[in-house]
């Protein structure tokens, strides 16, 4: 592994786990063996490289499900990440933007890749991509109301019951895309 791609490797991990301000260029250094000076010189500045490790990527890894079982395939994936402790990337994402110097623009940005990412994987085509625009609320709210509420986690919600209940509330919206 070169030293530029032990440093991408490192920064995705720290921002993706602690958001853009916690984390420091020294951090991001001593995580891929090497020095600052050597980050700033490959990136040219901490913001620069954060545009380009994209630690919420995660939420765009291929979901495999079908059109009709993509509802709790999503709603799966960011319930799972609470119980096994792993970053989410729905909640990291909101923080990075918020954390970003130019956030106007870090927000435009993000919300652009998010549509499209989401309308193509449902199929929608709709002005504005509207069904996704609210597939993507729905998901925004459901991460940051579990981990920073802990919704769904209180006795009497077991695991597939919040999968399948949450989900078929994000598969109606699909469902609406013709």
């Amino acid at each position: 592994m070169s030293a530029r791609e032990a440093i991408l490797a490192a920064a995705h991990g720290l921002f993706g786990a602690r958001g853009y301000r916690a984390v420091t260029v020294r951090e991001i250094a001593a995580a891929a063996g090497c020095s600052p000076a050597l980050v700033i010189k490959h990136f040219g500045s901490k913001e620069q490289l954060f545009a380009q490790t994209r630690p919420d990527d995660a939420l765009t890894h291929a979901i495999t499900a079908p059109r009709s079982e993509l509802g709790e395939a999503l709603v799966f994936r960011v319930l799972m990440r609470r119980e096994r402790g792993l970053p989410e990337p729905w909640t990291t994402m909101s923080r990075n933007v918020r954390e970003l110097p130019d956030s106007e623009a870090a927000r435009d940005a993000t919300r652009e890749q998010l549509l499209a990412w989401m309308a193509d994987l449902m199929g929608d085509t709709s002005p504005g991509r509207r069904h996704a625009e609210v597939v993507c609320a729905l998901m925004l709210g459901l991460a940051e109301g579990t981990r920073t509420l802990g919704l769904l986690a209180a006795p009497g919600w077991h695991f597939d019951d919040a999968v399948r209940h949450y989900g078929a509330i994000v598969q109606a919206e699909i469902d609406r895309v013709p």
